[in-house]
């Protein structure tokens, strides 16, 4: 998930990330600011939420499912990967 849009993260999407975790679905973000990571690690989200799926950008995201997978992926035509 592309994270920079965020702000904040409140009580109601804290228990949102629990819940799909419990669920078994398990998010990976990029390019999240600084404050609302530290505010998801005092919130102790990183219980739930691997801490290796933070990273600072989608391309380094990218690189690390194509690392783990073997997949291999491409920017969408007139799209460069950051």
């Amino acid at each position: 998930m592309a994270a920079e849009p965020i702000t904040d993260v409140d009580t109601t999407a804290a228990d949102m990330l629990e819940a799909l975790n419990a669920q078994g679905i398990s998010l990976v973000f990029a390019d999240m600011k600084d404050p609302v990571r530290e505010k998801i690690e005092r919130c102790e989200l990183t219980r739930t939420i691997d801490p290796a799926h933070f990273f600072p950008t989608v391309g380094a995201a990218v690189a690390a499912f194509q690392d783990q997978f073997g997949a291999d992926w491409a920017p969408a035509a007139g799209k460069q990967a950051r």
